[in-house]
């Protein structure tokens, strides 16, 4: 009987406690103010988050989607001056992952094409005024292609050239250059990203394998 008894008592100490916290505390005007206050803050917090997302440019992401030499070689190798005769091809995307702001190429989007640090060609991918919307990438393609052009390489560079040209892939760098504006904001970013790439010849018969390359895009611009 006294089990019972006890197990009775212990159950109506639970539910008068529980009845007294409930009426007193969670329903008590202190409570409430303290309920209320924690809800306004994490709603504007919240609220705060989504601005900052929303309305604070987050720079665009540069890729390499696709590149490809069907030509590349030395033209001219002497004490004085070496060229390159190179054929390629490129896909470069441009990524916008801002949700509410277009970004705007307020200047010519080109690429540069290095070798050893030394740049043998230049390419237009858009014009200045293209858009990329949010939430969306473009993919900008331009091909360049030359028979003999200068390329200052010096005895490194050239020694470099002919050990990659035996192991039949070339390590190169595009370099992606331009202005972006996020609308609505009127600032200026200038955009500068590198793109390390390994290329082996493509042929129509044999074509090279790529894999898709993030590239680093400087910040503080």
């Amino acid at each position: 009987m006294s089990d019972g008894g006890d197990s009775v008592f212990s159950d109506d100490c639970i539910d008068d406690c529980l009845e007294a916290c409930c009426c007193d505390c969670f329903w008590g005007p202190i409570c409430f103010r303290i309920l209320c206050a924690l809800v306004i803050v994490t709603v504007l917090a919240a609220v705060v988050t989504l601005l900052i997302f929303a309305f604070v440019p987050s720079p665009v992401r540069v890729s390499v989607e696709d590149a490809a030499f069907s030509r590349l070689g030395l033209a001219v190798e002497n004490a004085t001056a070496t060229a390159l005769a190179y054929d390629i091809s490129l896909a470069v995307a441009v990524h916008n992952d801002n949700w509410l702001m277009r970004a705007v190429h307020t200047a010519p989007l080109d690429a540069e094409l290095l070798f050893a640090g030394a740049r043998f060609a230049r390419v237009r991918l858009a014009a200045a005024g293209a858009v990329v919307r949010p939430g969306r990438m473009e993919v900008y393609h331009a091909t360049a292609a030359a028979d003999n052009t200068s390329v200052a390489l010096g005895n490194a560079g050239v020694g470099e050239f002919l050990r990659e040209s035996a192991a039949g892939v070339f390590r190169m760098e595009v370099k992606v250059v331009g202005q972006v504006r996020y609308r609505p904001h009127h600032k200026l970013h200038m955009l500068d990203a590198i793109c390390r790439l390994e290329l082996a010849l493509s042929t129509a018969t044999s074509p090279a394998m790529f894999k898709k390359v993030k590239c680093d895009v400087q910040k503080g611009h």
